[in-house]
């Protein structure tokens, strides 16, 4: 498995945002906003399903922690800085040997259409860019979800390709798009 070459911190400050690692005292937060999301996610995130249980939030949260450590994936909570309130979450996973690596993000359904998505994938991908050195940070996404392709283009990430059953949701196979960030198209500065 590879690992990232180094960590970020554990909490990036944005504009109108605060990215910040996971700890236990999250679980019943990150429940509540899966389990009144879940009918919009679930369609895209392989981890959410109907029965999400706050055991799938600790679950979850301890995995991050664990990825965390051995720097093989950073999750991030997703919060507003000036309420503290969780929006969603974001992440980068999947490292290669050629410097690129998976960007994820998710939003709290009632959160939704105000630009915290595109401000923390982009904050995030920056970091990941500058600190980890990345070359490129890809986003990949199933074909028929309009809202996470907006986010992508709206982050000024440039369109890769189509890959025909490239993303396994719900072990249903779906034709996805993929996207990448580089240092010439994000803003660094956030």
């Amino acid at each position: 498995m590879t690992r990232f070459k180094r960590a970020l911190e554990p909490s990036i400050h944005l504009a109108r945002l605060t990215l910040r690692a996971f700890t236990d005292a999250d679980e019943d937060r990150l429940f509540q906003s899966v389990r009144n999301s879940s009918a919009e996610l679930m369609p895209f995130l392989p981890w959410c399903h109907p029965q999400y249980a706050r055991k799938d939030a600790k679950t979850w949260i301890r995995f991050a922690q664990a990825t965390w450590r051995d720097q093989t994936q950073f999750a991030f909570l997703i919060e507003a800085s000036a309420t503290g309130a969780l929006i969603g979450g974001v992440g980068l996973d999947s490292p290669d040997a050629n410097g690129d690596a998976n960007l994820g993000y998710w939003i709290r359904t009632d959160c939704t259409g105000y630009g915290y998505a595109t401000e923390a994938a982009r904050g995030l991908a920056a970091e990941g860019l500058q600190r980890l050195e990345l070359n490129r940070v890809l986003i990949t996404l199933s074909v028929n979800n309009f809202a996470s392709r907006q986010v992508a283009i709206k982050t000024g990430a440039q369109f890769l390709r189509k890959t025909t059953g490239g993303l396994t949701l719900h072990g249903v196979k779906h034709d996805a798009l993929v996207f990448a960030l580089t240092q010439p198209n994000i803003h660094l500065t956030v």
